[in-house]
């Protein structure tokens, strides 16, 4: 039995060394491409959206390979192993505990690979989702900038007006030359970057708690109905309200006004994760017992 399981273990091993090398290749392609597209496409951000998703929709697929050829190749081999040996168990009138004990650890350890390498590569898919658009975001975000500098000037004089890090509302600026007092306007670019780049920036702002609460919440969902909980579901709460707070308020940073609505976007995000992760839908990701598994 064990040469045999060996032999699937072989096999699947060299499938995830795949899955794993391809899930990177397409990363490290996305982080050289993805934020050059804008420049070719002289900022507009449809062209970028598009293209990201495409690749985001590709390494998503990689993953669900794993599970799907778990389930597909190496749980019915496996099983076929079981039901052979349990049967050759009973015919001898052997102890099926001990074939058992032999038997799900080498169940597990198949399975706990590729759910190791799922959750990894998931994680990785988190981080590329705020790194590569936050590059992006960089880029449209210097690029506005410049191109509004060249033509804020006064009305009046023409001499050239400093442009303020907030330059996404309009706001009133006097000329130091002829004190005229003059009206910014964004205008197209400068609104796009807050369309577009906003969430980027505030998600980058707040990469490392993304990550905790990522990680928080991985450990909830895997939680089992059968055993005392690690994490209680106050602790996970926590977490995704400092990723929020910090998200938000690197908003604010940006675009001042969204202080306005930082308490409602607080409460509507929190209670988002209190109905859908901790409630009754944020269960459906535990890991079945040896019992449920031999039934």
């Amino acid at each position: 039995m064990e040469q045999e399981i060996a032999k699937i273990a072989e096999r699947w091993d060299a499938f995830l060394i795949k899955i794993e090398n391809r899930f990177h290749e397409i990363v490290n392609e996305a982080n050289a491409a993805l934020p050059a597209l804008l420049l070719v496409e002289n900022f507009d951000t449809t062209a970028f959206g598009v293209a990201y998703q495409g690749i985001e929709t590709q390494l998503k697929e990689l993953i669900s390979k794993i599970s799907d050829t778990y389930q597909e190749k190496v749980t019915p081999a496996l099983e076929e192993i079981q039901e052979r040996e349990e049967a050759a168990v009973e015919d001898r009138e052997g102890s099926l505990d001990e074939f058992y004990a032999r038997f799900y650890p080498l169940y597990e350890r198949e399975q706990n690979k590729g759910l190791t390498l799922q959750h990894q590569l998931d994680r990785e898919l988190r981080i590329a989702g705020i790194r590569v658009p936050a590059a992006a975001a960089h880029l449209l975000h210097d690029e506005a900038r410049k191109a509004l500098a060249k033509t804020f000037q006064c009305t009046q004089c023409q001499a050239p007006l400093p442009l303020r890090n907030n330059f996404f509302r309009s706001y009133y600026q006097t000329c130091d030359y002829c004190q005229t007092v003059n009206t910014f306007e964004p205008g197209t670019i400068a609104r796009n970057v807050e369309h577009y780049a906003l969430h980027a920036l505030a998600e980058e702002a707040a990469f490392e708690e993304a990550l905790a609460y990522y990680d928080m919440e991985l450990k909830y969902r895997s939680q089992r109905d059968d055993e005392s909980p690690v994490l209680s579901k106050e602790e996970l709460l926590q977490c995704y309200t400092a990723y929020a707070e910090k998200y938000l308020k690197a908003r604010i940073e940006i675009i001042p006004d969204y202080a306005n609505q930082y308490e409602s976007d607080l409460a509507s995000r929190i209670e988002h994760v209190r109905k859908w992760t901790l409630g009754e839908h944020g269960l459906d990701f535990s890991i079945p017992s040896n019992e449920e598994r031999s039934r």
